[in-house]
C-alpha cells in the first residue's frame, strides 16, 4: 500500500492520507511534488517490494526537493535503493522470535534503552549516512538496558532539502497492534516521529483494554462469557473437551489438551452453575470430566506402573509418562470435591485412585519429586519413592498434593491423608531456607498459601496459622496500591528464551502475574479467610479482588474479551512483561490456570463457601 499526504494539510497527530495506491507503478505518472510525505508498505505477501530504478528515481527527486519519504520492508539489497534509504539489506526477510527493539538516543520524550517489542518479519543489514532511531536485539531485559542492539530498527536519512525515513520491521503496516507493546512507549515513538521528522501520525489505540470494571457480576458474566465466544471450547457443551490457551505470541487458540484444564475449568462451570442456578453450566462440568474419562487420560490398569495417575497432555503414548504432582493434583482435587457437592461415585472411585497414587509415592516427611517418570516406576516401584528423601522442596509442586490430600480425608475418613498433609506442610516450614521457587517467591507463596489454609482448618495447628500470617505479610508487602501483587524475588533471572520462565527479571519491575500468582492467590486468599476469619486477610482479598476485576480484558478481539493475560504492568496499566518464556509467556490467556482459577475465587466468595464446606 502506498498512501500519500497533501501539501494542505496541517500537520496534526493523526495520518489522513489524500491518495492511496495499491500499485506502485501509479507513481509514475503522479506529481509527487504536490505531497508533503509518502509512506510505501513494502511487505507484500511475506516478501520485502522491490522497487524499480524509474520509481527510485522520482522518489529521489521526491525527497532531494524537500519531500518525506517512509518506507517499511522494502527491498533494498541493491545500490539505487540502500543509498535511498540509507540501509542495506544483506539477508532477505526474517521474522521476529525474541528479538526486541531498543530507542537508539535520548530525546525529549523517550530514553535511550527503553526497549519495545513487536511482532513480525524484519529485515538485516547495516546503514551508513543515516541517524539511527531504533535497533534490534535480543536483549533480557524486560524495560531498558545498556546495550545497542545488533541491526537497525528505523533509521533516518537527509537527502537536499527533504529526508528518508525508514523500518527494517512491520511497524505502521502491522495489522497486529496488540503485538505492539508497551502500548504507552509505542506513542511516545509516535509523537517523537512527528515533533521531530514531521511524520503525521497517530496514536496506536490499545485493542486489549482493562475492563476498570468494579462490578463483580459483570466481571463474573462476562468472563464466563469468553468461554463460549473465544473459541477455547471445540462445542460449546464441552463434550470435546477444552483447548489449554490462546497462545502468548501467536495471539491464536492452542488445540492442545490438558487434564488439568479440564479439571479447572469443569470447577469453574460447577460453581457457576450453582450460582446462577443454571442446569447447562453443570452438565457442561460433567462433559469435560466425562471427555477425559472417555479419552483415556487416566491409567485405570491395575497392573500398570502409573495406576491412578493421568497423562499431563493429550499424549499417543498409551500410560502416562511425566507425572507431575501439581497436574495430577488438581485432578484429584477437583473430582473429590465435585463428590462431595454431586455424590458421582464416579468422580470418587477416580478421584481416590490418583490420590492414593500420590499418597504411595510421598516420603515420611510428606514430600514427593516435582515430577516422576513412568521409567522410574517400573525401575524402582513405588517403595522407592516412599523411602526417599527426594523432594521438590517447591510450595508449587508440594502445596497442593497436600490440598488434594486433605479433599481425600474428607472423602475417604483415611487418616493416613490428613498425617501426611500436615507433615508435609510441617516439614517445608522447618526447612523455609530451603524452599525452591519457579518463578519467583511471590508465586510460590501464593500457591503454599493453600495448604496452608486448608491443612489449619483441619488441624486447628497454631504453628502453621503462624506461618500462615507470616506468607500473608511477604505478600502484602509486595501488595501494589491497585491490589495486584508484584513480582519478586526471581530464583534465576538469567533464565530466558525457553519454556518456564517467569515475567519479569529483577525486583522493582511492576509486573503482576496472573498464571502463576495473582490468579491462584485469589482463591487461595478466599480459603484463607474461610479457615480463619481474620478480617486483615479479608481486606487483603478484596484489594486483590478488585485488581483482578479492573485489569479484565475489554477488547473487540472474542480470544481476548473477557479473559486475563499473564503479565501486567502496573504502574502503566497495560498488559506488559518480559518475553523470556516461549512457552507461556506475558501474554498468554490459560483457559483453567488463570481465566477459570480466578473467576472460580470470584463465585466462591458471591456464594459465600469454601473449597471445604
Amino acid at each position: 500500500m502506498i498512501a500519500l499526504v497533501d501539501k494542505s494539510m496541517e500537520m496534526k497527530n493523526l495520518v489522513r492520507f489524500n491518495h492511496y495506491f495499491s500499485n506502485i507503478n501509479e507513481l509514475l505518472h503522479e506529481d509527487l511534488h504536490q505531497y508533503t510525505c509518502i509512506f510505501i508498505n513494502g511487505l507484500n505477501k511475506g516478501k520485502p517490494m522491490k522497487l524499480s530504478y524509474e520509481i527510485l528515481e522520482k522518489l529521489w527527486n521526491f525527497v532531494e526537493h524537500g519531500g518525506i519519504l517512509y518506507g517499511e520492508l522494502i527491498n533494498c539489497d541493491d545500490f539505487p535503493s540502500s543509498r535511498l534509504f540509507g540501509f542495506k539489506q544483506n539477508f532477505s526477510v526474517t521474522h521476529c522470535r525474541l528479538e526486541k527493539l531498543v530507542i537508539s538516543r535520548d530525546n525529549s520524550l523517550c530514553k535511550k534503552g527503553q526497549l519495545l517489542e513487536w511482532h513480525g518479519p524484519f529485515l538485516t543489514g547495516f546503514t551508513f549516512d543515516t541517524e539511527r532511531l531504533l535497533n534490534i536485539g535480543h536483549f533480557r531485559e524486560t524495560h531498558c538496558t545498556e546495550e545497542e542492539g545488533k541491526y537497525p530498527g528505523i533509521v533516518v536519512k537527509n537527502h537536499g532539502k527533504g529526508r528518508t525515513i525508514f523500518s527494517t520491521f512491520s511497524f505502521l503496516g502491522n495489522d497486529h497492534n496488540w503485538m505492539l507493546r508497551p502500548n504507552w512507549l509505542w506513542n511516545q515513538v509516535m509523537k517523537w516521529l512527528q515533533m521531530e521528522y514531521h511524520l503525521p501520525l497517530k496514536s496506536k489505540q490499545l485493542v486489549i483494554q482493562p475492563s476498570k470494571e468494579n462490578n463483580l457480576e459483570k466481571t463474573i458474566e462476562k468472563g464466563m462469557n469468553w468461554f463460549l465466544t473465544s473459541g477455547i471450547l471445540p462445542k460449546e457443551d464441552g463434550s470435546l473437551g477444552i483447548y489449554e490457551n490462546v497462545h502468548s505470541i501467536r495471539s491464536d487458540i492452542s488445540k492442545d489438551f490438558r487434564p488439568d484444564c479440564h479439571a479447572h475449568t469443569a470447577l469453574l462451570f460447577y460453581l457457576y452453575g450453582k450460582y446462577t442456578n443454571e442446569p447447562t453450566w453443570i452438565e457442561r462440568s460433567q462433559n469435560l470430566l466425562n471427555y477425559l474419562f472417555e479419552a483415556g487420560y487416566q491409567d485405570t490398569d491395575p497392573d500398570s506402573a502409573t495406576y491412578g495417575f493421568w497423562k499431563w497432555f493429550q499424549s499417543p503414548k498409551e500410560k502416562p509418562d511425566q507425572l507431575f504432582s501439581d497436574d495430577n493434583s488438581w485432578v484429584a482435587l477437583v473430582l473429590l470435591y465435585l463428590y462431595r457437592k454431586t455424590g458421582n461415585t464416579e468422580y470418587k472411585e477416580r478421584g481416590l485412585l490418583t490420590a492414593y497414587a500420590l499418597l504411595h509415592t510421598q516420603n515420611k516427611n510428606g514430600l514427593r519429586p516435582e515430577c516422576i517418570r513412568e521409567k522410574e516406576l517400573l525401575d524402582h516401584g513405588t517403595a522407592y519413592f516412599r523411602n526417599s528423601t527426594m523432594s521438590s522442596m517447591n510450595p508449587h509442586f508440594e502445596a497442593i498434593v497436600h490440598s488434594t490430600f486433605i479433599q481425600a480425608y474428607l472423602v475417604s475418613k483415611d487418616d493416613t491423608f490428613l498425617q501426611t498433609a500436615y507433615q508435609g506442610t510441617l516439614t517445608l516450614l522447618d526447612n523455609k531456607r530451603d524452599l525452591k521457587f519457579m518463578y519467583s517467591k511471590t508465586a510460590g507463596y501464593s500457591r503454599f498459601l493453600l495448604s496452608l489454609a486448608q491443612v489449619y482448618a483441619v488441624t486447628k495447628d497454631e504453628t502453621i496459622l503462624k506461618e500462615l500470617h507470616e506468607v500473608i505479610d511477604y505478600l502484602a508487602k509486595n501488595q501494589h496500591e491497585s491490589g495486584g501483587i508484584e513480582e519478586r524475588d526471581n530464583p534465576d533471572p538469567d533464565r530466558y528464551g525457553t519454556e518456564d520462565t517467569g515475567v519479569f527479571r529483577m525486583n522493582g519491575e511492576g509486573i503482576a502475574d496472573q498464571l502463576y500468582t495473582n490468579n491462584f492467590l485469589l482463591m487461595n486468599a478466599w480459603e484463607a479467610w474461610k479457615a480463619t476469619c481474620d478480617p486483615t486477610v479479608k481486606k487483603f482479598y478484596e484489594k486483590l479482588v478488585r485488581f483482578l476485576s479492573s485489569i479484565q480484558i475489554t477488547s473487540p478481539k472474542l480470544e481476548f474479551n473477557g479473559g486475563w493475560m499473564r503479565s501486567f504492568h502496573l504502574e502503566s496499566g497495560e498488559y506488559f512483561g518480559n518475553n523470556g518464556d516461549t512457552g507461556w509467556g506475558a501474554y498468554v490467556i490459560e483457559s483453567g490456570w488463570t481465566n477459570a482459577i480466578i473467576l472460580s475465587g470470584l463465585i466462591l466468595r458471591e456464594i459465600d463457601q469454601s473449597l471445604l464446606d
